[in-house]
């Protein structure tokens, strides 16, 4: 029996125009005995898939016992010829006993490309030369480049246009904003898409709603400008070829002009039609099309993430081949809401740093050479295929025998060796594909290899082929974000994995490496060194890291010896291995979606949550409030950093408290994230000459909105002002990332702000210092001003709900806590200022009832306690 399975559903309809190609992916085996060769078939008619017995342990693990599930992977590519309203799209399987097999996989259904205008422009009656469609496509385009992008149209010295705009579901205000732009313009018509479709497809749309009586169409982004003689020279230059492009000048949206020229790094590669596959060199803002072009062009080929101006590009050089103006004809406007602009057209990186990464973390190459291999050479094999079914009649020989050859490079030596020949170009200092050859043949090398049967690499395609395709709406960007953060990690799971520990961490954020990270790689240290096998692992993006990063984090105290106990994965670009064994521990609200999807994929045990701060109070009242709550609702046990936080979630009966108080405590455990340890002051330590000077723990961020930097500033001048500060005082603030400056407090006293300063330095500032300011408005009580009431200062912090003043004080009497509202803090302050003089009280103060090292924080007996809660 034939069992299979697709990863990707079958398109419900495609256009088909002259003729395309749809990627179909999936598994197959047979039960009792083996494939010899696998086809496609497009209504009976059969083709050969481009890749069989590909490994698959997801496959083999849904199907344990049969050995063939193993290599089941098979992926190809099946020809939709126009002409019929239906395709049905089977799976035939020659078996080794010479038996073919076939199964359905699904319908696809043809369905016509473009509409048509309601009310079609009419160009100037007496206007002469040929008639061009000017094709825009626009998503909440800039009001104010939009404007001068139509003013540059109006102004051109051909006269005779007509421009279609295609609006993406802009936003009411802006599409309306729009309409009283173009007012009552006859040679300007809008039509508004029923739905959103993106960058590429928005165009697509733009170009078959060109009129047909058109000569030619021109294709303009939504904020341009372009210069009065574009459209003139681009007809001087055309001649017989299809298409005609320009160069551009590089400007800000001021009109300040940022290069004189697009090709900063490159030159136009548009001779050469392998490169131009490759990489893209033709603008669609800086295209002249004759509008025949289209009938061949459009639609554009299904499923991957094509752009319409590249495959112009290469449909007009295979047919008639393409010009190019070597001088500016239009002003490209580089902003924040570009979809790709001109670094994203110029910035591939470089050969040297590529083959610095595959060798710094191979499985992280391996896992991205797949993800390129199907979202970059199978999209360039489907155009090249689709190409030669539109225009193959048309092309020069040698042509369409490059064309072939790279399309071969999945199955045959020659053509990786030509591939390869091709990216050393770049050793030579040939930058006309910017080293795109070489990224495409270490994309193909992953697939030679999978096919060449190594153990430890996977050929499970991606779950999407297709990314975004330039979307500009920033709540579109908004929203990505949100679904990124708590998208789970791609695992493996393998029985032949080791069983470890993984602890999820956003990523080594270096700038942001405050307490709570030296917390997470603590508790990885101390239970690697109990025995267990622990793997550190970031869900987020990596972010560039310096080469000395672990030598700054093994700086912190605890951590010197962590990268010698401790594995460490890049989880989001590289995957996650992981065996059914493996336990998982979230760190942070989004890292809990990561660790409940693993959690369900080996077993369903609940994850272990080390819960440093109540996570929905550190963001206003929306979406992620909501989520970081939600998250307290997965099955997992729970880690608190001090007892008040848990505390809190027992009196509001949160995450494992949600069942009452007996089982939550059942399930949880607090321990004290150790403070930066400050030698103990005597009262004559104390008793210094000089000015009093206040340290204020200023963190004026948006995401430190907590520590209420604002409101901290509010008191420190009205506490100045009302004369509680008498005789000589200094206001520093510390903690920001942002940088140094000054904030003037009235009376002559200022603030001055200083950037965050390392480690070992942070305690000899305390030491210096008499009155501490350090705010949260949350239930944790904040390690800073515990670490100020450490070296001797009066410190003033606030209260929240059990966070009480005696609680506090119970740590230690150098902590004053008031109500967090301006009168209580600027008395606390006052009353603060009042006690520096009380040496005696400062210095027995110090003695903080809380930890100062990790060894007592994690200690074996907490360790021995964890292990319980864990396995409740």
């Amino acid at each position: 029996m034939l069992e299979h399975g697709l990863d990707h559903p079958l398109p419900e309809s495609i256009a088909v125009g002259g003729g395309t190609s749809v990627f179909v992916a999936g598994w197959a085996f047979e039960t009792a005995g083996r494939i010899r060769h696998l086809e496609l078939t497009v209504d009976g008619v059969a083709e050969r898939v481009s890749a069989r017995r590909m490994p698959r342990r997801d496959v083999a693990r849904a199907h344990p016992g049969v050995g063939s599930a193993r290599r089941s992977g098979f992926w190809g590519f099946a020809s939709l010829r126009p002409g019929p309203e239906r395709f049905e799209i089977g799976l035939r399987a020659t078996l080794s006993d010479g038996s073919v097999c076939e199964t359905p996989l699904g319908t696809i259904a043809a369905r016509e490309s473009g509409e048509a205008l309601e009310a079609p422009p009419a160009p100037p009656d007496d206007a002469e030369g040929p008639l061009v469609a000017i094709c825009m496509a626009t998503h909440n385009p800039p009001p104010d480049l939009f404007r001068a992008q139509l003013a540059s149209i109006r102004a051109q010295s051909h006269r005779n246009w007509v421009c279609v705009i295609s609006d993406d579901r802009s936003s009411p205000e802006t599409f309306e904003s729009m309409l009283d732009e173009i007012g009552d313009d006859p040679r300007v018509a809008v039509s508004r898409a029923s739905a959103r479709l993106g960058f590429a497809r928005n165009f697509e749309r733009a170009m078959a709603l060109a009129p047909r009586d058109a000569e030619f169409v021109a294709l303009a982004d939504q904020d341009d400008s372009w210069h009065p003689d574009k459209l003139t020279t681009l007809f001087g230059a055309i001649g017989s070829r299809d298409l005609a492009f320009s160069d551009c000048r590089l400007t800000e949206p001021s009109g300040a002009v940022r290069s004189e020229t697009f090709w900063t790094e490159r030159r136009p590669n548009h001779d050469r039609i392998v490169d131009l596959l490759v990489t893209n060199c033709v603008p669609g803002s800086a295209s002249l099309v004759r509008r025949g072009l289209l009938d061949v062009a459009l639609p554009l080929p299904p499923q991957f993430a094509h752009y319409h101006d590249h495959w112009l590009a290469l449909v007009a050089r295979a047919r008639a081949g393409i010009a190019y103006v070597d001088r500016p004809l239009y002003d490209y406007v580089q902003h924040g809401s570009a979809v790709i602009g001109h670094a994203g057209s110029n910035g591939l990186p470089g050969f040297r740093r590529r083959l610095g990464g595959l060798r710094q973390a191979p499985r992280e190459a391996a896992r991205r050479a797949r993800e390129r291999y199907f979202t970059e050479c199978c999209r360039l094999i489907q155009l090249t295929l689709v190409l030669d079914r539109r225009v193959g009649s048309q092309m020069r020989r040698s042509d369409r025998r490059r064309l072939k050859r790279f399309a071969r490079a999945d199955n045959s030596p020659a053509a990786l060796v030509a591939l390869a020949a091709r990216g050393m170009r770049e050793l030579t200092g040939d930058s006309r594909t910017l080293g795109a050859d070489l990224r495409l043949l270490l994309a193909f090398m992953w697939r030679w290899c999978s096919a060449s049967g190594w153990e430890r690499l996977d050929a499970k395609p991606p779950a999407a082929l297709r990314a975004a395709s330039g979307s500009k709406d920033p709540r579109n960007a908004l929203v990505r974000i949100a679904r990124e953060m708590i998208t789970p990690l791609e695992l493996t799971v393998d029985d032949r994995a080791p069983e470890r520990t993984n602890l999820l961490i956003p990523s080594f954020d270096l700038e942001h490496f405050f307490g709570g990270y030296i917390a997470k790689l603590n508790l990885a240290r101390r239970l690697a060194e109990r025995g267990e096998r622990v793997r550190v692992v970031t869900t987020d993006a990596s972010v560039a890291l310096p080469r000395d990063w672990q030598d700054r984090i093994s700086a912190f105290r605890g951590l010197g010896s962590l990268f010698e106990q401790v594995e460490f994965a890049f989880g989001r670009e590289a995957g996650l291995e992981v065996s059914p064994a493996d336990r998982f521990i979230a760190t942070t609200w989004w890292t809990a979606y990561s660790a409940r999807a693993a959690a369900e994929a080996t077993g369903g045990a609940p994850f272990l949550y080390l819960i440093q701060e109540c996570e929905p109070l550190t963001f206003p009242m929306g979406t992620y409030a909501a989520l970081a709550r939600d998250s307290y609702r997965f099955p997992h046990r729970a880690l608190f950093s001090s007892e008040l936080l848990r505390e809190y979630f027992r009196r509001h009966r949160i995450g494992v408290f949600a069942d009452g108080g007996d089982a939550g405590d059942a399930r949880s455990l607090s321990f004290q994230n150790a403070i930066t340890p400050v030698p103990r002051p005597s009262a004559a330590d104390l008793d210094r000459s000089g000015p009093r000077r206040l340290l204020f723990y200023a963190r004026p961020e948006t995401h430190a909105q907590r520590n209420m930097f604002e409101l901290g500033v509010l008191a420190l001048a009205e506490a100045v002002n009302a004369g509680a500060f008498a005789g000589e005082w200094t206001f520093t603030g510390i903690g920001s990332v942002e940088g140094a400056g000054s904030i003037a407090l009235g009376a002559d006293a200022t603030l001055e702000l200083l950037r965050r300063d390392n480690q070992s330095s942070y305690a000899e500032i305390l030491r210096r210092h008499d009155v501490g300011l350090a705010l949260m408005l949350t239930p944790h009580p904040s390690l800073v001003p515990i670490e100020m009431a450490s070296a001797g200062m009066v410190t003033v912090t606030n209260t929240f709900e059990n966070k009480t003043g005696a609680a506090l004080a119970a740590i230690s009497p150098n902590i004053i806590a008031a109500e967090p509202g301006l009168d209580a803090i600027v008395g606390a302050l006052a009353e603060a200022a009042a006690a520096t003089g009380n040496h005696d009280r400062r210095a027995s103060g110090s003695a903080v009832e809380w930890s100062t090292d990790w060894e007592t924080s994690l200690s074996d007996e907490l360790m021995l306690e964890l292990d319980r809660v864990r396995a409740s």
